[in-house]
This record gives C-alpha cells, sequence and structure tokens, in this order.
C-alpha cells in the first residue's frame, strides 16, 4: 500500500481529536441514585446495590439501513457504545460499486446530548471515517469527516448530515467532495411522517464549470412495522442535462434496536 508516514500521523490526531470531543451525559441520570438503594426484586434476590448496578448496565443500541438511489445500493450498520461516561457512535459503511469501486467505510465517533428535556432533545455526532477500494491495492481511498444532527421536538423531526470526502491526502490525481442532506418532517399520524428535504453537493475542482449539485424535493417516512422506517425521498436536480427530467429520489428502510 502506498501510504506516506505523514497521512498516518494525520488519521492518528483525527481519531483522537474526534474521541475526546466530549462526554455523554445520555445515560447519567438512569444511574445518579445506584448504590443508594436496592430495589424489591434486588432484595428478593439478595443482590447488593452495587451488583444489581452492574446489571443495569445502559444497553448497546443500534441501527441497520439499505439505501437505494441513483449512485447504487448502500448497506450501513451503526450501534452507539456506552463507556464510562461517554457514548461512543461507529457506523460501518458498504457501496456495492460506485465508480466502478466496490468500497467499504468504517466511521468512528461521540455522540453529545447538547439539550434534553420533556419536550425538545437535540443530539449532535461528530465523527471521522476512513474508506477502502476493495477492487485495488492502492489503499486506503478516502478520509470522511463528519457530523449529524438530530433535533427531536414532539411532532417535528429535523435531521442534518454533513460529510467531506478527502481524497487526494491518498490519490494526488482525485478530487475532494463537501456533502450535505438536511431534512425536516411532521408527524401526520403515528405512522406518517412528511416535509422538505435538500441536499448540495460541492465538488473541490478548478476544471469544473459548475462544481455545485443541488437537489430539493419531499420527504416521506413510513413507519414499517415495530422499530422499522421506510424513507421515501422525491426530489429534483437543478444541475441536469438538455435530454434529463432532472427527477431524482431515493429509498432506504432502516431497522433500530
Amino acid at each position: 500500500m502506498k501510504i506516506r508516514s505523514f497521512q498516518f500521523t494525520f488519521i492518528f490526531l483525527m481519531i483522537c481529536t474526534i474521541s475526546v470531543i466530549g462526554p455523554s451525559t445520555v445515560f447519567a441520570d438512569a444511574h445518579e441514585t445506584e448504590g443508594e438503594r436496592t430495589s424489591p426484586e434486588a432484595e428478593a434476590e439478595g443482590m447488593s446495590p452495587e451488583a444489581e448496578a452492574m446489571e443495569e448496565k445502559p444497553p448497546i443500541t443500534g441501527w441497520f439501513q439499505v439505501d437505494v438511489d441513483s449512485l447504487g445500493t448502500y448497506f450501513l450498520v451503526g450501534a452507539n457504545h456506552p463507556i464510562g461516561g461517554l457514548s461512543i457512535a461507529s457506523n460501518i459503511y458498504i457501496n456495492d460499486i460506485n465508480k466502478g469501486k466496490y468500497t467499504g467505510e468504517f466511521d468512528l465517533g461521540v455522540t453529545v446530548p447538547v439539550v434534553a428535556n420533556d419536550s425538545m432533545s437535540l443530539l449532535l455526532q461528530p465523527m471521522v471515517g476512513i474508506g477502502f477500494d476493495y477492487t485495488s491495492l492502492d489503499n486506503p481511498d478516502a478520509l470522511y469527516p463528519q457530523i449529524f444532527a438530530f433535533l427531536n421536538a414532539g411532532d417535528i423531526f429535523f435531521f442534518h448530515w454533513t460529510i467531506s470526502t478527502f481524497s487526494t491526502i491518498f490519490h494526488e490525481d482525485s478530487t475532494n467532495e463537501l456533502y450535505n442532506r438536511s431534512y425536516l418532517t411532521y408527524s401526520l399520524n403515528e405512522t406518517i411522517a412528511i416535509g422538505p428535504q435538500v441536499e448540495s453537493v460541492f465538488v473541490y475542482a478548478d476544471e469544473l464549470d459548475k462544481p455545485l449539485l443541488l437537489n430539493l424535493g419531499v420527504r416521506l417516512n413510513i413507519g414499517y412495522g415495530k422499530a422499522n422506517t421506510l424513507g421515501l425521498y422525491f426530489g429534483y436536480e437543478t444541475k441536469k442535462g438538455e435530454d434529463e427530467t432532472g427527477l431524482t429520489g431515493r429509498m432506504n428502510f432502516t431497522r433500530f434496536w
């Protein structure tokens, strides 16, 4: 693999930085009184408060998603791991084919609760990832610093994702990109939520006449059984050829646990 020493150093510093951004308090409230008293169930079993607390460790939550759009089929799986006072987030991302490449990506970061009360919650999730092209022996393929935002306020839900693709640190003849996706939905009932969505891609390449790609449309989330969501996006691409309609979209299925 053709990797220079400064590339190893850069990756190491990025991962260290993202891992110490800030502590998570998501699970703090559940354990404030642990050790002070024992539940009736624990008393019946002769358990000490310390033993009960050990059995009530916060669970590892996870999700699985399949995406289909103009770039192909994507498989994603992620989890949040409570470790001490941190909520460590990780994602694995696999693309069946993209620009003639079969790629895989691993992301690592933290989940930071900015606001958490009865009426609203806001979570930020900064991460950094590294990608590999499994059709090539010249790896890694790219570095992916990114951030997610999740806002839940009753019937209103807001999602934002910004991800940078740094390929030139590994391949000088490649290009770097900045991608953004945002949508805001309103729950009509327990099954259907709908709202606007906008996406943009900026390509850092001097030779491109129009480096900014922008599409906007409507997002529809449908409850698809317990802990399942079917997401449908219908959009319009502002940059299109003369013989193209500009219509675009995406379908994804997400399973939570």
